[in-house]
């Protein structure tokens, strides 16, 4: 795990041409299967034959193939982010069938124009955008050519840490009882103010995504949600743990399998708050299919315990 803040990654992929045209793949067995990721189990997309050729996308598979698929085939895309056939978020993922519960086959990005074919309620059933991968065994198909090994270039510029948020530890209400010869009222002491804390740089909302990507129950690639107000300062309470590579996240204080939301901050300082209930205010950031958001701190609140009285 990377251990120090990516501000800014910019990856470019400059993948060498397999060979002076596409690498085509050919297919030695009758009904062979195309499924929407490499194993036995995920969903079966099409079937093909022996002598097909398909065009080589992904050789980096043990036991299987990733193949560009055939043109008759079919695959989906949510309708909500399509106007007038055109792609409007940043990135959109194809899936394989009309849910959110069916596998990414592929992404796609503003403005690329799709091939409408039909549709079932919120989904639109397209033609395969050259992004789609489909996989095939390697039982049964074999690789035409020589296919020299991918180069992928990463340029990286780091950002400073994030700045530390000053936290500020409220007592609990204390009771003060006054007895006087006549009766008297309880009197209760006030909780300590609380400040407002000082507002940090916000970073762009691809930053909190990349950081996403090494959180291992996360998935791999999240695209931010376009229907949702990005940026809007809320706050969310329970109890900070490490989520995995720069973030962290708040449970639920009854139950910890519950994540209330992850933490982008400034990593020493998340570190000596671990395990600590919390209040955390900050910029929420939303995924694209992702129930809980990613924040970045601009105010922490935690309450002490009052020392107990001899």
């Amino acid at each position: 795990m990377k251990k120090h803040w990516i501000g800014l990654i910019a990856l470019i992929l400059a993948v060498s041409s397999y060979a002076v045209d596409e690498v085509k793949v050919k297919v030695t067995g009758d009904r062979v299967s195309l499924r929407a990721a490499p194993e036995i189990n995920s969903v079966l997309l099409d079937r093909v034959m022996s002598g097909d050729l398909l065009t080589l996308k992904d050789n980096s598979e043990k036991e299987w193939i990733g193949v560009a698929p055939p043109y008759n085939m079919d695959v989906w895309v949510n309708s909500d982010y399509i106007r007038e056939g055109r792609v409007m978020p940043a990135r959109l993922n194809i899936r394989s069938g009309p849910s959110l519960n069916h596998g990414v086959v592929g992404v796609v990005e503003r403005g690329e124009r799709l091939t409408v074919r039909g549709e079932a309620g919120k989904w639109l059933r397209i033609a395969p955008p050259d992004g789609t991968v489909v996989w095939i065994s390697r039982k049964y198909a074999e690789i035409m050519g020589a296919v020299k090994e991918p180069v992928v270039v990463i340029t990286v510029k780091p950002s400073p840490e994030p700045d530390a948020v000053k936290v500020v530890a409220a007592k609990e209400p204390v009771v003060v009882i006054t007895v006087k010869p006549s009766p008297a009222p309880v009197e209760e002491a006030p909780k300590e103010a609380v400040a407002i804390i000082k507002t940090v740089t916000q970073p762009e909302i691809n930053q909190m995504m990349i950081a996403a990507a090494e959180v291992s129950e996360l998935p791999g690639t999240l695209v931010p949600d376009p229907a949702k107000e990005q940026g809007v300062e809320e706050s969310f309470y329970g109890i900070l743990m490490p989520a995995g590579g720069l973030l962290f996240k708040l449970v639920d204080v009854d139950v910890d399998q519950i994540t209330v939301c992850y933490v982008r901050g400034n990593a020493a300082q998340m570190k000596e708050l671990e395990g600590k209930a919390l209040t955390i205010t900050g910029k929420a950031y939303w995924a694209l299919d992702l129930d809980m958001p990613f924040i970045r701190p601009v105010k922490i609140q935690w309450f002490a315990q009052p020392a107990a009285n001899g």
